[in-house]
């Protein structure tokens, strides 16, 4: 009867130490700034600390949340993106972090959701140039060399974008390409707008989006303008650090996210 009563209880410990650490959607940001004004909204169950960055776990508006904030670069935000998908039960991740600017019509302050995301910097240097490559994924042969952002989750930004109070600074989707460079060249940016039909670059979504693709995650790259990608592009950038130059509520659109899609969670697979 004891051996009874103790396989009777551990199944029920396990649920219950599983319903616990029940986290449905990550959040990775880029800027200190993000990261405490997220926090502030957050009720904070657990601080962890794994590969070297701390993980934020809790609910905001009863939504169970994972928060954490990556360092710049590929390399960085791939181990963000592992370590939070290796370590929580996440259904999606929301990317929010600076851009700049390769269509003419943004502005420093606007919002882009990415609905594809290229790695621009990938291939080989020849004599007479830059080759561009396909990145291979890994998963299975027919790698389409970029990673499609989902699509549910991008109608949610959008709904919510439609559904906003009038602001100067826009909402709208578009391709962003990502590399470990700072791009401060106009014959660079002119180069990445007619090879991609890119709207936007940045440093991490790359890395992020394919390491979500490659787990089978949903994900939504939400990328704010902070610069030009051209002369001046560094200051530009610099004075944005402390937080975003947008009129745009950038807390207030990440929540809009959350509640629309606290209902319908599902991974790539259930597609």
């Amino acid at each position: 009867m004891r051996y009874f009563k103790i396989g009777c209880i551990a199944p029920i410990l396990v649920l219950i130490s599983i319903n616990i650490s029940l986290a449905d959607i990550g959040i990775i940001v880029a800027f200190n700034s993000n990261l405490e004004q997220i926090k502030k909204s957050l009720k904070i169950k657990e601080i962890s600390k794994k590969a070297g960055r701390e993980f934020y776990s809790g609910k905001i508006n009863n939504i169970d949340v994972v928060l954490v904030r990556s360092p710049m670069g590929k390399v960085n935000n791939a181990i963000t993106a592992q370590a939070l998908l290796s370590h929580y039960p996440i259904t999606s991740v929301v990317s929010i972090a600076p851009a700049g600017s390769i269509d003419k019509g943004l502005n420093i302050g606007d919002i882009i959701i990415a609905t594809e995301v290229f790695q621009h910097d990938f291939g080989t240097i020849k004599p007479y140039g830059f080759i561009w490559s396909r990145v291979p994924d890994g998963t299975n042969r027919d790698e389409p060399g970029y990673n499609p952002a989902d699509k549910r989750l991008r109608k949610l930004a959008i709904l919510y974008a439609n559904n906003k109070k009038k602001t100067k600074n826009r909402i709208i989707e578009g391709i962003i390409v990502t590399g470990d460079q700072f791009i401060s060249a106009q014959n660079k940016k002119e180069w990445l707008f007619k090879k991609f039909k890119a709207m936007a670059v940045d440093m991490g979504a790359g890395a992020i989006a394919q390491v979500c693709y490659a787990n089978r995650v949903s994900f939504c790259i939400l990328r704010i303008i902070t610069d030009k990608a051209k002369i001046g592009a560094r200051i530009n950038f610099e004075k944005s650090i402390p937080g975003y130059q947008s009129d745009i509520d950038i807390l207030k659109f990440v929540k809009g996210i959350l509640q629309r899609s606290q209902n319908k969670r599902y991974r790539l697979s259930d597609k």
